[in-house]
């Protein structure tokens, strides 16, 4: 599957964020309904019936990629930018960090340059009630911010095989 770097690049923010997200005092991030939007991650599974583990899977890898979807999206849009503050950024301390540089780029005028980065998979860890926790595995490309006068602003290096563990709560 593979999306732009912006996708996966607030994830990279600050030296591969949402790690500190599987600790046992972070509460989950919220787990919607989700309805796809325009999105740049192609899925290559099909959601699968009768196993309940199997779909639950399938759930949450379509919450990832869209939430992966809604941070590329997010350095170009407003209702982006919100939508992503309210997936994780209230339980995770480096995903409001990113949540707020890409707040600060849009104040600015900063632009994303960016290569390409690829999701190499979604693997469903745990169930325990109606939280679950899985791991993300990606590729991420190199990229920069820069300013409208052309100054890098920030720099950002590639990151490849980073393992991310996310916990996700189904909103019922």
């Amino acid at each position: 599957m593979r999306t732009p770097l912006q996708c996966v690049l607030g994830f990279a923010l600050a030296g591969l964020v949402l790690g500190a997200c599987s600790d046992d005092d972070d509460q989950p991030g919220t787990l919607p309904d989700v309805t796809p939007s325009t999105t740049s991650v192609e899925s290559t599974s099909a959601t699968p019936s009768g196993d309940p583990t199997a779909q639950l899977e399938a759930e949450i890898t379509a919450f990832y990629e869209d939430y992966v979807d809604t941070i590329n999206e997010s350095w170009t849009s407003e209702k982006a930018l919100e939508r992503r503050r309210t997936m994780f950024a209230d339980s995770c301390i480096m995903c409001l960090q990113g949540y707020e540089l890409t707040t600060q780029a849009h104040a600015e005028g900063w632009t994303l340059e960016s290569g390409l980065g690829m999701i190499r998979s979604v693997r469903l860890d745990a169930v325990d009630g109606d939280v679950a926790t899985f791991l993300g595995v990606e590729d991420v490309a190199s990229g920069r911010l820069v300013s409208s006068s052309g100054e890098v602003v920030e720099q950002f290096g590639e990151t490849i095989g980073a393992q991310i563990v996310y916990r996700v709560q189904k909103r019922s």
